[in-house]
């Protein structure tokens, strides 16, 4: 099997095997993010110190509105990496002036999800208790989030998976350095809010800067339905995992919410892992559809790694986590060590739904699809309905990202089914 030339990852010479070709980029992949971690988790303690349980509960629920555009605004970046990976290499051209595909539907997505959310200013600011400057702030802070996720795709997908990963790296250690000043001058939850702006506007920058003499194929025009169902997935996906924080914290006491809140930042590390190896994995899925060995192998991988990855996490928080939060966290988050393993169990599904969901992306699946718009319907009406019994509401996000996950690796075990054994490659 010989690599692709244009595949900055591959490597000269003899055949080799898929973790030989593979290995190097996957450990320096590996490691970029758990610099990544270390960054997130300093800057997460860093607020929960300096703000205090009631004031992050605020500052979480802000985040998690934060993380559902950003997270969504993966879903833009999928879609620039599976068309770009799906097109051959001399489709990338130097872009000039020229405003491609992929830059449009940047700023149409990225105004959309900003309108809505100023359309829902005046509920949130009542559900939420907040001042019209930090729903102004987060606001402002989506389109460049759209933005920064276009110039990651178009890296992404080239193959540049190091890239991709040492940017976002390094927009997380802006906002850790960033957040300790904030705090240091008292400008609590609402200046971790402009650090979150500012923050991505660097790397937005930056970022649009490596890849000004890239651009995606244009021979695509924008919104089509293949590019609207992997936006689309992502977008669900960010709503199924983000959405738990704002309705505990709509629906249940301020300690609750904040204690509930500091768990799940711990405890959604689970979801790094696979989110990681999607940058390497998704086009080369893209670019070996029809290689079934690759495609299974990928799979298997992933599942396996995201569980194993999953069970440490369980096993840490539960046996350490009342050391591990007095730590990080300081006084008056008792609360949270209680709610750590439950919270495990919770992820752990939705961790793995998140790992099948590369392959469902890389197909663009519209049944996939389907079954995450279901999954959103039967959370958002479940947890309202048990809420504030939160160990009623975990039950109830447990059993649905279980389903979701069965569900999906149908998808893809139907899908897999269906490829002809002996369907050459770009990998053959």
């Amino acid at each position: 099997m010989a690599p692709e030339a244009s595949d900055p990852d591959a490597q000269e010479g003899r055949p080799k095997t898929l973790v030989e070709r593979h290995g190097r980029a996957l450990i320096e992949v590996a490691l970029a993010s758990g610099f990544g971690i270390l960054a997130s988790a300093g800057f997460q303690v860093v607020a929960t110190r300096g703000l205090g349980p009631k004031e992050f509960g605020l500052l979480a629920a802000f985040l998690a509105l934060i993380n559902i555009a950003a997270i969504g605004s993966a879903a833009l970046r999928n879609s620039v990496a599976v068309t770009i990976a799906s097109a051959p290499a001399s489709a990338t051209t130097r872009i000039g002036r020229r405003i491609d595909s992929s830059l449009i539907e940047a700023l149409a997505l990225g105004g959309i999800f900003a309108v809505g959310l100023i359309a829902a200013s005046p509920w949130l600011a009542g559900s939420l208790q907040s001042s019209p400057v930090a729903l102004a702030v987060t606001a402002a802070t989506i389109v460049p989030y759209f933005l920064f996720a276009r110039g990651l795709g178009i890296l992404q997908g080239r193959g540049r998976s190091r890239a991709v990963v040492w940017w976002s790296t390094g927009a997380q250690f802006v906002q850790l350095i960033l957040a300790v000043l904030a705090l240091a001058l008292g400008y609590g939850a609402v200046g971790i809010l402009v650090v979150f702006l500012v923050s991505v506007l660097v790397a937005t920058i930056g970022s649009g800067y490596q890849t000004r003499h890239l651009m995606s194929p244009v021979t695509t025009r924008p919104f089509e339905i293949d590019s609207m169902v992997v936006v689309a997935l992502t977008i669900a996906f960010a709503w199924l995992t983000n959405v738990d924080v704002i309705l505990v914290k709509a629906g249940a006491a301020d300690l609750l919410a904040g204690s509930y809140a500091a768990a799940a930042v711990l405890v959604k590390t689970t979801l790094i892992l696979p989110a990681t190896l999607s940058l390497y994995l998704l086009p080369r899925f893209v670019g070996s559809r029809g290689n079934v060995a690759l495609t299974r192998l990928g799979v298997r991988l992933t599942l396996l790694f995201t569980f194993l990855g999953g069970v440490v996490i369980l096993a840490v928080l539960t046996l350490g986590g009342g050391l591990i939060v007095p730590l990080l966290y300081g006084p008056g988050y008792q609360l949270t060590i209680s709610l750590l393993p439950w919270l495990c169990l919770m992820w752990l599904p939705w961790a793995m739904t998140q790992a099948i969901l590369v392959r469902i992306t890389s197909i663009s699946s519209k049944v996939g699809l389907a079954i995450l718009g279901g999954a959103m319907v039967a959370q958002w009406v479940g947890c309202n309905l048990v809420l504030p019994n939160i160990q009623a509401m975990i039950a109830v996000n447990t059993s649905i990202g279980v389903v979701s996950f069965v569900a999906l690796f149908l998808v893809h075990h139907r899908h897999a089914q269906r490829i002809p054994e002996d369907v050459p490659t770009v990998e053959d």
